[in-house]
């Protein structure tokens, strides 16, 4: 590994970052926003590879011209910088119509800029390589001079108005934490170009002046263009892979903690089990399945659903001073206790279940919802506590408005 791979690696970090933005294309073709994200990160891992002063030296030696890599790369960059730009809009924006015609504007002004930076190379006089420091080297050069201005007060113009937007854009949203996390790191990604131009102003200045502050050029802003990518890299796919991580840790979190529930009612109900097996690792496709088989066997255990069971767990709810969501899983916990052992004693079920059509035909067993379900298996851990003294509270509306739960 030499000393250039650092743009080798940010080059591949922006590209695997894209690799990970880019399926969502496929639900969202028309989708101006999602097609604006992945450019900026192919775009940026192109303009890193180009960059590399190994890459410079061969693109430079291919055309024959000393320093043709110098407006590639700055074209490469200010065109990365409209594409961020154009992003912000249309995560800004209201109307659709209305965030492509700011897009266009942006879009045109940096491909003026483009072209400028193109006219000013090719009028001026650029005859010694430098894969490094071009910028102080012909920090003097008429027109190449202006060239390196025009592309420095492009690129600060941007990270200005984009680290703008986004503190104007953090201070309202009211999205899903990723958001606001990858807000946060969007903002410290585009503040330090601050570094970056600055770093470069300072050292082209120097050289007016007659000092020699290259190493700015060549050490400093490299740093700050390294981390600065990094983190805006960082905060473009934080919002997709927070989400999707959170999302599915709370799913291992729900499917675990409803096993003490969904065992019990797999041994008292063996029906309701699927047979498919599911890979492990589609862990929404076991917790739907899951949640399922739960509701299932609920569903079978109602024969044996006995009113007095929930009156009586509803006096100990009450007599605990208990009250919500924690009662009415004790309550249905007692009653799913009692169903499930007079099932396993041998029950009539079809007299209970005529029994219970005689008493109210229109009763329906409700379905809980999955918090619900895992407040119920959370009673299941301790069975004691769960059905025989309840510590929660005073009963729901499932249990007040029929006669059999």
């Amino acid at each position: 590994m030499n000393g250039n791979s650092g743009y080798w690696i940010l080059a591949s970090a922006l590209w695997a970052a894209c690799l990970i933005k880019a399926p969502g294309l496929r639900h969202r073709r028309n989708s101006p926003l999602s097609t604006t994200v992945c450019g900026v990160l192919l775009l940026g891992g192109i303009a890193y590879c180009c960059a590399n002063p190994d890459v410079i030296g061969w693109v430079n030696g291919a055309t024959g011209v000393p320093n043709f890599s110098a407006p590639l790369v700055y074209s490469l960059l200010t065109a990365e910088s409209a594409l961020i730009l154009t992003l912000l809009v249309y995560w800004r924006e209201g109307p659709e119509e209305k965030a492509r015609c700011a897009a266009r504007r942006l879009q045109a002004v940096y491909g003026l800029v483009i072209v400028a930076l193109v006219v000013l190379f090719v009028i001026g006089d650029a005859p010694v390589e430098q894969r490094t420091d071009f910028d102080t080297y012909y920090a003097q050069t008429p027109y190449i001079r202006e060239m390196i201005l025009l592309y420095l007060t492009a690129h600060t113009g941007a990270a200005v108005t984009a680290t703008v937007l986004c503190i104007r854009w953090f201070a309202g949203v009211t999205g899903p934490p990723w958001l606001r996390r990858g807000l946060r790191v969007l903002i410290l990604g585009f503040a330090l170009n601050f570094g970056l131009d600055f770093s470069k102003f300072a050292a082209i200045g120097a050289r007016w002046a007659g000092h020699d502050w290259d190493t700015l050029n060549t050490l400093v802003a490299p740093l700050f263009a390294f981390t600065c990518t990094l983190f805006t890299g960082l905060g473009f796919i934080l919002p997709v892979v927070g989400g999707r991580v959170s999302g599915t840790l709370a799913a291992v979190r729900t499917f675990h903690r409803l096993g003490p529930l969904s065992r019990a009612l797999r041994a008292a109900t063996p029906g309701v089990v699927a047979e498919l097996p599911v890979p492990w690792w589609e862990i929404d496709l076991r917790l739907t399945r899951r949640v399922a088989e739960v509701q299932d066997g609920r569903l079978s255990l109602r024969p044996y659903r006995d009113a007095a069971v929930a009156e009586d767990a509803l006096v100990r709810v009450r007599a605990a001073g208990l009250s919500g969501a924690v009662a009415d899983a004790a309550v249905e916990a007692a009653v799913l206790a009692a169903a499930m052992a007079a099932k396993a004693a041998g029950g009539d079920a079809e007299a209970v279940e005529a029994a219970a059509e005689r008493d109210d035909e229109s009763a329906e067993l409700p379905l809980l919802d999955r918090e619900a379900l895992v407040r119920v298996s959370g009673l299941f851990r301790a069975p004691r506590r769960a059905w025989q003294a309840p510590r929660s509270a005073p009963a729901s509306p499932l249990h007040t408005r029929t006669t059999r739960p």
